[in-house]
């Protein structure tokens, strides 16, 4: 089960990847249909592209790296069972 973070981070990804990728099949269909300020929209394109690559990338790493180990909780040393067979050992030597 993958912490909460990891996924939320994950969705978050997802959610860039998917504006990235909707920004460069915008721009290339409206440079299609004719559009104006061509050097505006290649600059978009471009820089959508490598957000898009980088996020692809990003995303398959994290899904290559195992999940953390989740912390056990350690009680208190006040609230620590006594061992009974350790209650009797004594500690004189020899």
């Amino acid at each position: 089960m993958r912490d909460m973070a990891t996924t939320r981070d994950l969705r978050a990804a997802y959610v860039l990847l998917g504006l990235c990728v909707f920004g460069v099949v915008s721009q290339v269909v409206d440079l299609a249909a004719g559009a104006t300020e061509v050097g505006v929209r290649v600059t978009v394109i471009v820089v959508a592209a490598l957000g898009a690559v980088a996020t692809g990338v990003w995303i398959a790493h994290q899904k290559r790296v195992p999940p953390p180990v989740q912390r056990q909780l350690t009680p208190a040393p006040d609230e620590v069972p006594d061992d009974p067979d350790t209650a009797e050992a004594t500690s004189a030597r020899g």
